[in-house]
């Protein structure tokens, strides 16, 4: 009679109680992922010439940090940096490429679908990308940016995985916007201005993640 009365009580004790797996993932709050990766896309239209003005595809390299919050969700900073060159006039009519460098600084959430060995997620940020120059003559532009994407996180060890991933990078342009300005006597110009747009790009990469 008394074993009546209790089982139902130690079912359920049973299935709140967490299983070695579970307090194994809940032992780690915090992932580091340094990574490679290869961005391509982007483009601006001249808004004198109504040409398209195109961004090089190149290799991209970063970090993300992300912070545990439950068992399937995470907070999430990533930085994400490209070189990259752009044709552009210059201020006397004559063609010129230009050097330039692309940061993404994003913070947001990721989330994680069940899994054991591989785990596929959802990621999606919002934050800031800087454009750099490389001409000591041209100032630096930020813009207001945001990503989403996708992929798997591979753990063949407990403390250390691959993440391989897959995302969108959407830049927004002011309208009219005049970037790559100098004041110099060798640049009292723009190099681009923009009718403003959404700038996009896609980056595949994969990165080792480190749990602790």
């Amino acid at each position: 009679m008394i074993w009546r009365m209790l089982g139902p009580v130690v079912v359920v004790l049973a299935l709140a109680v967490p299983t070695q797996e579970v307090l194994a993932e809940q032992a780690f709050r915090f992932e580091l992922t340094p990574f490679i990766g290869y961005r391509v896309g982007g483009s601006f239209e001249d808004s004198d010439t109504g040409e398209s003005i195109d961004l090089d595809e190149n290799a991209s390299y970063g970090l993300i940090l992300n912070f545990v919050e439950k068992a399937n969700t995470q907070y999430e900073f990533g930085w994400s940096h490209q070189d990259t060159s752009v044709d552009v006039t210059d201020s006397g009519g004559n063609p010129a490429r230009l050097d330039l460098d692309i940061d993404f600084f994003q913070l947001g959430g990721t989330y994680l679908f069940d899994g054991d060995f591989a785990r596929p997620y959802m990621v999606a940020t919002l934050g800031a990308a800087h454009y750099r120059s490389h001409s000591g003559d041209s100032e630096s532009d930020t813009y207001f940016a945001f990503s989403i994407g996708g992929g798997w996180k591979l753990w063949p060890k407990r403390r250390f995985g691959l993440r391989l991933e897959g995302k969108y990078y959407g830049t927004l342009v002011d309208s009219n916007s005049k970037i790559f300005c100098g004041s110099s006597p060798n640049n009292a110009g723009c190099l681009i201005q923009t009718s403003g747009k959404l700038l996009s790009q896609w980056e595949v990469m994969a990165g080792g993640v480190f749990r602790f």
